[in-house]
């Protein structure tokens, strides 16, 4: 005959209450399904994804990398070192048939950099521009810092015309049309990815659509947990050393000298 267990049985009905769960138990819950009737499309980017890539390299994120850079430096050279390709085959993709928007593109950047030109105008007119200076034997002993005053007097016309009105006169004719303004370089760069679609979502099979949303969602998250810092700090000009023939001068001279003190 079988014992009686002697732990009482648990308590049934509303007072039995289950054991709360964990913080892990939490993250190991599944996600909530994924419903392609009630999410926004608006939150994501939208990428087509090409039948045929670019053999030649210049792929869009590389075009619009490039197309930053030379917004940022003004020069062709430097944007192209930055996204490691030859500035021939940037000219070659700028007049190809077919690359309208990377042109426009382009010229929207060269526009964009020449407002680098009028902050460098006016440090040079304010600190002025250094000059280094030499012994007579070629070896750096300083600088002085030169001003230009036509430079000086160039941002002053420009920027106060209603001061020194009398040396701001326009050569533009007043029947003559205003040239045509560039557009922003942030267009420029959206205008080389081709048009976003209406519910770009159903043009996928459900199920890579589901795959698709729930990937990009655990990306964002994961971006957001750990930002990544890409700063850039700044960097002080390195001074041109002296060549190595004047330091050899020098030397030579002041063997000289000191050889003429010891014959005193």
């Amino acid at each position: 005959m079988a014992q009686d267990d002697p732990t009482p049985p648990p308590p049934a009905g509303p007072d039995r209450q289950a054991p709360a769960p964990l913080d892990d138990d939490r993250a190991l819950d599944p996600d909530p399904p994924v419903d392609l009737d009630a999410f926004d499309p608006d939150e994501f980017e939208w990428r087509p994804v090409p039948r045929r890539p670019r053999a030649d390299g210049w792929s869009p994120e590389v075009q619009r990398a490039f197309i930053e850079a030379l917004a940022d430096t003004g020069m062709v050279e430097h944007a192209a070192r930055a996204v490691d390709m030859s500035v021939q085959s940037a000219y070659r993709l700028r007049r190809a048939a077919g690359s309208e928007g990377f042109a426009r593109a382009w010229t929207a950047a060269v526009e964009a950099a020449s407002h680098r030109l009028i902050d460098l105008a006016f440090r040079r007119a304010i600190e002025g521009e250094e000059v280094p200076v030499f012994d007579r034997d070629g070896c750096r002993i300083g600088a002085k810092w030169q001003h230009s005053d036509r430079l000086l007097m160039f941002l002053l016309r420009a920027y106060q015309p209603a001061r020194f009105r009398h040396a701001h006169q326009s050569i533009r004719r007043p029947e003559e049309p205003l040239p045509a303004a560039a557009p922003p370089v942030a267009d420029a760069v959206a205008a080389l990815a081709p048009p976003c679609p209406a519910a770009p979502h159903r043009l996928m099979p459900p199920d890579r659509a589901v795959d698709a949303i729930a990937t990009a969602r655990a990306v964002a998250e994961a971006q957001a947990r750990y930002p990544r810092d890409d700063r850039e700090h700044y960097r002080r000009v390195p001074v041109e050393p002296t060549h190595p023939a004047a330091h050899q001068r020098a030397h030579r001279r002041h063997q000289r000298e000191a050889g003429r003190d010891d014959s005193d």
